[in-house]
């Protein structure tokens, strides 16, 4: 008799570990993950800086079209989405008749909006004129709209947006 408790305590007792052990793997193991998770993203990240803007076959010649285009900053653990707007152009069928420009006004950042009937961008916010290729033509901005770098890959466009500094004459680049 003193046997069977014997083996009755040692098999609860080791069952009552193991599931110790299997709850304790199934905290743990997520923890651990979630601390990794930056590193395993950044060790596994193109960081080339385009983001896909969709087939260049929907962008028609001759016309400016705005595309968006969906970022994602990682801060740490946080991600935060952000959408920007960009103007593009096709002059022809080739992959280098394009052209790509930021709908962010040089003067204080208002969004620029393209005039159909009138053939120019116009920002609304204090009245900057530019024709059809971006460049300034009258208002308060002090430079021509920003020209974006793009690349076509597998038949899509992929831009590589940039904020620039306002209210300049140059066209600086602002690191995010």
């Amino acid at each position: 008799m003193a046997d069977e408790k014997t083996d009755r305590r040692w098999f609860l007792g080791f069952f009552t570990n193991l599931l110790m052990v299997v709850i304790g793997l199934l905290v743990a193991i997520p923890a651990v993950g979630y601390f990794l998770a930056p590193l395993r993203r950044k060790l596994g990240r193109t960081g080339d800086g385009f983001y896909d803007v969709g087939p260049l076959s929907e962008i028609p010649v001759g016309e400016w079209l705005l595309l968006s285009l969906e970022m994602v900053h990682e801060d740490g653990w946080r991600q935060t989405r952000v959408r920007h707007s960009v103007w593009v152009r096709r002059r022809g069928q080739g992959d280098q008749d394009i052209t790509v420009l930021s709908s962010i006004c040089p003067h204080l950042g208002c969004p620029i909006n393209w005039i159909v009937d009138q053939s120019q961008f116009f920002c609304p916010c204090h009245g900057g004129i530019f024709d059809t290729e971006g460049r300034h033509t009258g208002g308060p901005p002090p430079r021509a709209m920003d020209p974006l770098e793009y690349e076509v890959r597998a038949g899509r466009l992929w831009v590589r947006y940039q904020d620039f500094k306002i209210g300049v004459a140059q066209s600086v680049p602002v690191n995010i």
